[in-house]
């Protein structure tokens, strides 16, 4: 059954040429096609912009445009906020570069919102990789073979925006969580639909990426102001299981033996859904047991950075204000 449902799909990139073709192919393969995608560029280098209108002369649909923003250093946040705003259809979804939708991935998305009457419905990501790093990286943030709602697989009404306003345009990560915790204050419990698939394999080959994007993801969170729980914990925690593993004596080392084997193996474990998650590459349990505690250094490191920076801007704000009076 056709399916009337204009929606306009909104991308913000940068330097995304190796997964666009991808991407690309599988956009024209949905059964229900965008009948405006607009691509939000921060600035590529790599010749992604004339990829995609390259890829729209030569594939492109009747009755449908594709456009690509030029947004020099624009956030994700601030990406998704300019497709918005230049959108014209009454129903608008997101996508990422590097995430890979099902064939039927917009069909189902716009079928439950017509069936629910719900103003936002969000898709779900099956999380997976090939090589033995990747896979570490996978199975220790989200779980191998783990599928999760997640915002760039979604669609939302236009009057959501008009409600509970754009996307923080100053952050690099968690301005997905910002938002999506006005979302749910404004309109409840999130509608899910788990037949709208996307997949995403992409995921840091090398300890200075992985490392990097840990530190720089946490020190945005602070930024945000999400995840203080857990940033607490890391603050105060990791120091003090590093002075017990270094003066304890036996029981300090067996301590952080214990926390390897919970964080390097057990969670990863936990959170997967592969069993075993590292399949027939069992290398990636030996990179998992070192790299959990590289990556929790990284998370400190960036929680730390992100309350200098925000003891700074206040420190910096007070003053203008004394000097001001």
């Amino acid at each position: 059954m056709s399916l009337n449902f204009p929606v306009t799909l909104v991308i913000p990139i940068l330097n995304e040429a190796a997964s666009l073709p991808e991407l690309l192919q599988a956009l024209k393969a949905q059964s229900h096609r965008p009948d405006e995608i607009i691509f939000s560029d921060a600035g590529s280098t790599d010749g992604s912009p004339a990829l995609i209108e390259a890829w729209w002369r030569e594939e492109g649909w009747a009755n449908a445009s594709c456009s690509v923003l030029s947004r020099p250093g624009a956030m994700p946040g601030a990406g998704r906020n300019a497709g918005v705003r230049a959108a014209r259809n009454a129903w608008i979804a997101f996508i990422d570069g590097g995430i890979i939708p099902a064939g039927d991935w917009l069909e189902q998305l716009c079928r439950h919102a017509q069936a629910t009457q719900a103003p936002a419905v969000f898709g779900v990501c099956h999380f997976s990789a090939q090589a033995p790093f990747a896979k570490a990286v996978c199975a220790l943030s989200y779980g191998h073979g783990a599928v999760h709602p997640v915002m760039p697989a979604s669609l939302f009404a236009r009057q959501v925006f008009a409600e509970i306003g754009e996307f923080p345009a100053h952050l690099r990560a968690g301005e997905d969580l910002v938002w999506m915790a006005a979302l749910q204050a404004r309109y409840g419990t999130r509608e899910v639909c788990k037949a709208a698939r996307v997949s995403y394999t992409h995921f840091p080959t090398g300890w200075h990426q992985a490392l990097r994007k840990w530190r720089v993801t946490e020190l945005h969170c602070v930024l945000a102001g999400v995840r203080t729980g857990q940033q607490a914990l890391y603050l105060l925690g990791l120091p003090a299981l590093y002075v017990l593993a270094g003066a304890g004596g036996s029981a300090g080392a067996t301590l952080f033996v214990a926390y390897l084997l919970l964080r390097g193996v057990i969670d990863p474990t936990r959170r997967s859904l592969d069993r075993p998650w590292w399949g027939r590459r069992p290398g990636a349990v030996l990179i998992a047991l070192p790299l959990v505690a590289a990556l929790d250094i990284a998370k400190w490191a960036g929680t730390v950075q992100g309350i200098g920076v925000r003891l700074a801007a206040r420190i910096g704000f007070e003053g203008k204000q004394h000097v001001d009076r």
